[in-house]
Parts: C-alpha cells; sequence; structure tokens
C-alpha cells in the first residue's frame, strides 16, 4: 500500500508544482529591442537605447518594469497596447516585464543579455580543431 501511495505522490507533484506557479498570460506580448550588448576588456559597458513594445488581448492598466528598480518604467491606463524609449548603461542581464494593476504577476518578460568577448563565455566559444585531430 505505501509504495502505491508514493507512486500516486511523485505522479501528481510535478502537477502541483506547475499549478503554483506563476505562468505568463499568453494574451499579452513584450518585445524589446535590442536583446543583446557585447562587451570587451576596453568597454566593460553597453550604453544602449532599448525600444519597447507591448500588445495584449484585452484593455487595462499595465505596467512596464525592469530589474534596476521597484518602480515602474511607465504604466498605461486602458491601453492594449505601448511603446516606449529606455536609455541605460548595461554591465549585466536583466530583464523587463509587463504587469497589470490587479496581481503581482510577469504578464510577459524578455531577458537583455551580456555577452563578454573577454571571458570564457560558452555562447562564443568555437572549437578550433577538426575532430579527427589528435592533439
Amino acid at each position: 500500500m505505501m509504495p502505491r501511495a508514493l507512486l500516486l505522490l511523485f505522479t501528481l507533484l510535478p502537477l502541483t508544482a506547475t499549478l503554483n506557479t506563476a505562468v505568463a498570460d499568453e494574451s499579452m506580448r513584450l518585445s524589446v529591442k535590442p536583446v543583446l550588448c557585447i562587451t570587451d576588456k576596453r568597454t566593460p559597458s553597453c550604453q544602449m537605447s532599448f525600444l519597447v513594445l507591448w500588445e495584449s488581448a484585452q484593455t487595462g492598466y499595465y505596467c512596464l518594469f525592469n530589474d534596476f528598480g521597484e518602480t515602474p518604467i511607465r504604466c498605461w491606463s486602458d491601453e492594449r497596447s505601448g511603446r516606449t524609449e529606455d536609455e541605460r548603461i548595461v554591465e549585466n542581464d536583466f530583464q523587463y516585464w509587463m504587469q497589470d494593476d490587479s496581481s503581482e504577476l510577469q504578464l510577459a518578460v524578455v531577458t537583455v543579455e551580456v555577452l563578454r568577448l573577454d571571458s570564457d563565455d560558452r555562447r562564443r566559444k568555437r572549437r578550433t580543431r577538426h575532430v579527427w585531430d589528435v592533439n
């Protein structure tokens, strides 16, 4: 009886975990351009202008946030879409997200990545030897 109860528990555990996590709203679209900053030893940061566009299936009160502060960058009232520009000096990865006034649920999220050319970043590593090289 005990193994059957454990099997049922492990079967339902992923279901309860997905029910409790905050899922982004599929009716909200968020677009940020550019989404990549490339740095090196001479320039450890990027001064960038981000174009942020969003669109929702429903009219509402929406606010744009990022990881740099707790206050919204901008809010829109009774809107289904919006656009803004955000000037930033970027040194590390960060996120933009949309939130409505009725909850703290992130409706849509976009991550801006920083690629460091002087580091051992896996995204820029390429195999320099042929597969058949023995050395």
